[in-house]
């Protein structure tokens, strides 16, 4: 068993001499996040060694809600959380001391996976055709509806006027053929095949410009400070699992790996558009967000992102 004292400023690391380790001195993390594409990289890094290769010992804990993985990591029985940039922001609004670690997906405008989508035979052409009409999100005063409305207002339209109802993304394309809804976000893996009966209308995470954090890594900020070697480790590692899984070459093993853990098919997750992955953690990653939020009343004010990021 090796043990790598790795050290990382979170857009850089040095990776020093490995130094013999006992099995039962290797300390644990609990992490904690969705079984997605974009919050994949806890699973990559298992079974590539890249965890056992840093002398971490990993306890992973798949959860879907995000409030539930906020929960955990306040109330100390998770060391890790990954969730959506929004959720993490409007925990830390609420005066939950989280900070963000290492960085997870990041919005890439040529990989078309979260997209506002219409019937194909609908009128609907433009933002302003959205004027009055119904669109179907999930979660409701989400990062989908934030986007979906930020976009309209950029375009040309008033998104004020525009009524959101809860629509899972496994009914999205249902929905929007039926006549049920106008419009719906949609994201993968659902994108992909709602596509082949929907007309894509927008990107609407174009608004939030490249490599915009979509998802991140988080820990309470405590704890973060009362352990900086495992936090700079665990950094490290997510980098190196960022730089394998952005690799065009590795994407049929990332497809593998997470279609195991997910129960579905490798092929169908091949057949999807993949995640990029940041490398680099920077405030303008997640300003664009706060203040969009903000903006949508989803709280009061924006602050300065510099906040959220551990230094």
């Amino acid at each position: 068993m090796k043990r790598s004292r790795v050290i990382s400023s979170l857009s850089a690391l040095a990776v020093l001499a490995a130094t013999p380790l006992r099995a039962q001195t290797k300390p644990k993390l609990r992490i904690a996040f969705p079984t997605l594409d974009l919050t994949a990289e806890v699973l990559y890094a298992n079974d590539l060694g890249f965890f056992e290769r840093a002398g971490l010992d990993i306890e992973m804990l798949p959860l879907a809600n995000g409030a539930a993985i906020v929960a955990g990591v306040a109330s100390g029985t998770i060391d890790i959380g990954c969730g959506n940039a929004l959720t993490i922001e409007t925990a830390y609004k609420k005066g939950v001391p989280l900070t963000v670690i290492a960085p997870a997906g990041a919005n890439l405008n040529t990989a078309l996976s979260n997209l506002l989508l219409v019937a194909k035979n609908s009128p609907i052409r433009s933002a302003a055709d959205l004027n009055g009409k119904t669109i179907g999100v999930t979660p409701l005063r989400g990062v989908g509806e934030i986007a979906a409305s930020a976009w309209i207002d950029k375009n040309g339209g008033d998104s004020s006027t525009v009524h959101y109802i809860e629509v899972p993304f496994s009914q999205s394309a249902a929905m929007v053929n039926s006549g049920r809804i106008d419009a719906a976000f949609c994201s993968e893996p659902f994108t992909t095949p709602a596509r082949a009966t929907t007309r894509v209308l927008a990107n609407p995470f174009s608004v939030f410009g490249e490599d915009a954090l979509i998802t991140a890594f988080f820990a309470l900020k405590p704890w973060a400070q009362a352990h900086p070697d495992l936090v700079a480790r665990f950094a490290a590692v997510i980098h190196e699992t960022a730089e394998w899984a952005n690799n065009r070459k590795n994407l049929d093993q990332s497809a593998e790996i997470l279609a195991k853990y997910s129960k579905t098919d490798p092929a169908a997750v091949k057949g999807t558009v993949r995640s990029h992955f940041a490398t680099t953690l920077t405030s303008a990653q997640f300003q664009t967000t706060i203040d969009f939020s903000a903006r949508y009343k989803l709280f009061d004010a924006p602050f300065p992102a510099d906040e959220l990021i551990f230094h």
